[in-house]
């Protein structure tokens, strides 16, 4: 039977690769959209030559009528979820004294509370089948800080705090709860918002190259399988060793 698996900002960078990858081994995948749809319509014919389904969803996460109702279209959908990724987010850099109210709340709104609405509204089902992977993406940056980022350092520290407090409450009843923390990935979220997209930060890495969002894909892939099956609340960081 396919694995059913519901990622959120799957049109684009990370959550594209996420979704290209569960599409190749015939998943059943609910995709959550906020723009570019034509970029789900390949991924969705892949999933289905490869013997599963796909249905793409439109919703702001942030807000939470249109979070829950994306969860419960895709068990309507399947019947169950097996996996749930959530991977929608954004980047704002500014200076923290001229952040205003207006960026921080969406930031928090989109990476944090968007996180919480999917992840809480996915785990009744998952609880009542003890069975289940969820697996948030959150950021080095909520591990390390960075100037400029305050808003998204403090939003990915904010899902890497809830990766390990839901997940000591809900093991042991199967559902096992994981974070990816990636360092600075080639996406056009990196490329379109950060003031450091260049040469010199690049080198800063050990590896002296940023990541590609397939080896991000990679690593959700594996905890959402048997080889996550003792990986409880744990915070799994590909960086390139950017932070050790």
């Amino acid at each position: 039977m396919p694995q059913v698996v519901a990622i959120t900002g799957a049109s684009s960078g990370i959550g594209l690769a996420i979704a290209q990858r569960f599409a190749a081994r015939g998943a059943s995948l609910a995709l959550n959209y906020l723009d570019r749809p034509q970029a789900l319509e390949p991924v969705i014919a892949q999933a289905r030559a490869s013997g599963g389904d796909g249905i793409a969803i439109h919703a702001d996460i942030s807000d939470p009528q249109q979070a829950r109702g994306f969860i419960a279209e895709s068990e309507a959908r399947y019947g169950r979820l097996d996996v749930l990724v959530n991977n929608a987010g954004i980047l704002i850099s500014v200076p923290t004294a001229q952040c205003s109210w207006e960026q921080w709340q969406r930031t928090l709104a989109v990476n944090l509370s968007g996180t919480f609405l999917c992840l809480s509204a996915a785990l009744p089902g998952m609880i009542r089948r003890r069975s289940g992977r969820i697996i948030n993406i959150s950021s080095e940056l909520g591990l390390s800080g960075h100037a400029s980022y305050s808003a998204y350092c403090a939003s990915k520290g904010g899902v890497i705090a809830l990766t390990r407090a839901v997940a000591k409450e809900v093991a042991p009843f199967g559902v096992l709860v994981n974070s990816v923390a990636p360092g600075p990935v080639e996406t056009d979220m990196l490329i379109e918002h950060s003031v450091e997209y260049n040469d010199a930060t690049r080198i800063q890495v050990p590896l002296q190259r940023f990541g590609r969002p397939e080896e991000i894909a990679a690593m959700v892939e594996a905890l959402a399988g048997e080889a996550g099956s003792f990986m409880v609340g744990q915070i799994v960081s590909p960086n390139g060793g950017s932070v050790i």
